[in-house]
């Protein structure tokens, strides 16, 4: 009986193994170099090659500063790769040695599974050998000697003139760009649209509005243009209307600024929504739907009639205290 399960086991393990040497088999692991010979410091590129034949899952090792001796510069992401018919994978590493001589990288191992089964096997790569020489010196067509520090010598006027001219010269552009970018400011105020003050500002705008909308400018592309000109109007118009600096404020600062004179909700939210569209077109190079364009007109006119200045007669002031009555 004990003779009988002894050739039973024997045979088991002649299965497995066999088993085992057709999988071995069909996967390869190799590790090859770009170059074995260079000098010190320089950079070698390693890849680490996997192929097989089945639905493998390959664990590379986990590389950190070092592989053996060599100092590990750079580390690439893992790749596949197709050899014929078979599927495989890639680790690529750029190493390098700052110690002269011969540098062996050992197997490396790596583990796999198949079919996603937790049944662990491991396969090695080859061993590989790289050279890193040093720069040979030529001691017998020169001498070596020490190195010799620069002597300091005291600098004349005459070769210290170049330099002073080069300090002036920095000088001189320095002034002239504080001078020309000072005094842009000033060339912004002049490029304020005129107005007649003649005119009130609701009616000058609602005009300038009208005007507008007859160019036509959406229609045919111009976005930029449309919404550039709609809030020009409107910042002159708020401009004259609550004494603000409109022209050079953000859009952010206009709504701000305008609420502390305006109590209606509804024209500071109108006139946030024309700027929103207006700086996305501007700015973002947005193209405004058709139905943004036409509101931002009618939501302009709005915001203006909305805001702009009544002037009460002697005979409303009348209707009204006798309302008050």
């Amino acid at each position: 009986m004990n003779d009988i399960m002894s050739k039973v086991l024997f045979l088991i393990l002649i299965f497995i193994s066999s088993i085992s040497a057709v999988i071995s088999s069909d996967i390869t692991a190799v590790i090859e170099s770009d170059t074995n010979n260079v000098l010190i410091g320089e950079p070698v590129n390693l890849e680490i090659k996997i192929i097989s034949g089945k639905n493998y899952k390959f664990n590379f090792p986990v590389f950190t500063d070092t592989l053996g001796k060599l100092e590990i510069l750079d580390l690439f992401p893992t790749d596949s790769i197709h050899a014929d018919s078979k599927f495989g994978i890639s680790k690529r590493l750029t190493v390098t040695s700052f110690e002269a001589g011969y540098i062996n990288i050992e197997p490396i191992v790596i583990t796999y599974t198949l079919n996603d089964v937790d049944d662990f096997r491991i396969i090695t790569t080859n061993s590989l050998s790289l050279e890193f020489a040093t720069v040979e010196v030529d001691t017998a067509s020169s001498e070596i000697r020490d190195i010799k520090p620069p002597l300091q010598a005291p600098l004349t006027l005459e070769e210290m003139l170049p330099y002073i001219g080069l300090i002036l010269g920095l000088l001189v552009i320095y002034y002239l760009i504080i001078y020309i970018f000072g005094r842009k400011p000033n060339l912004k105020e002049k490029q304020i649209p005129k107005y007649d003050p003649k005119i009130p500002a609701d009616l000058e705008a609602l005009e300038a509005l009208q005007r507008l909308e007859r160019e036509n400018l959406w229609q045919s592309g111009k976005f930029k243009l449309y919404h550039s000109k709609l809030t020009d109007i409107l910042r002159v118009y708020i401009h004259r209307r609550y004494h603000l600096n409109a022209l050079e404020m953000t859009s952010g600062e206009l709504v701000h600024d305008v609420s502390m004179y305006e109590s209606n909700i509804n024209s500071l939210d109108i006139l946030k929504t024309i700027l929103e569209i207006a700086d996305l077109a501007k700015f973002a190079k947005y193209e405004p739907l058709s139905d943004e364009n036409v509101s931002s007109m009618t939501n302009a006119i709005k915001f203006v009639n909305n805001t702009k200045v009544v002037d009460i007669t002697k005979d409303d002031d009348i209707e009204i205290q006798e309302d008050n009555k």
